[in-house]
């Protein structure tokens, strides 16, 4: 461990604790939308945050949330699963119809309902079901980015002896050089969640 992060690690701990207690504190009062169960309703306010920016639709989600059962993990995953593949199969449909805007619109609001899908599955880190899921999120998404009037490319960003995957995002294809500013998602989150932010 090198001198800097040594000296500084005290400080990192820190900033780590204050923002555990934070997190839990925030979860611990979350409004209830819908369920009594706070995870529950902080995760639908979660994928209901991402309405005005494309990543969902609230009628979809609220339609979706009726139909879970209280603290029902496998109804969660059951429920969001079923949403999720059915806008991945009308996008499917639209494309092949040559409707590329409504195609791209229900490929980002798949991927994120895949991922809402998905998160209550890590209570066993062993079930196939969690890479099977991200993996569909990530190919809904990377569907609409091609389909984006905007430029979302995949990428690996290098990083010592490996690398990390992105999506480097333009404004316009014109060629001139931007700032570019990176940005990162925390432990729960994933990159294709985070362009709806």
């Amino acid at each position: 461990m090198d001198t800097l992060l040594r000296k500084r690690m005290p400080w990192l701990l820190l900033a780590f604790l204050f923002i555990e207690v934070i997190s839990s504190y925030s979860v611990s009062y979350a409004m209830e939308i819908h369920f009594k169960n706070p995870q529950y309703s902080f995760q639908l306010l979660r994928v209901l945050g991402a309405a005005p920016y494309g990543g969902s639709d609230i009628g979809e989600c609220l339609r979706t949330a009726y139909r879970i059962k209280e603290g029902d993990n496998e109804s969660w995953y059951t429920e969001w699963y079923a949403t999720a593949k059915s806008l991945e199969d009308a996008a499917d449909t639209y494309m092949s119809q040559g409707h590329r805007v409504s195609a791209r619109e229900a490929y980002f609001r798949a991927s994120n309902y895949f991922r809402t899908a998905e998160f209550f599955l890590r209570s066993n880190t062993d079930d196939p079901r969690i890479l099977e899921t991200w993996g569909k999120s990530r190919d809904c998404f990377r569907k609409a980015a091609q389909l984006s009037d905007t430029p979302i490319k995949p990428i690996n960003i290098p990083y010592e002896n490996t690398t990390f995957p992105g999506y480097f995002c333009l404004v316009d294809n014109s060629g001139i050089k931007r700032p570019l500013l990176i940005i990162q998602t925390g432990f729960d989150g994933t990159g294709e969640e985070l362009y709806f932010g």
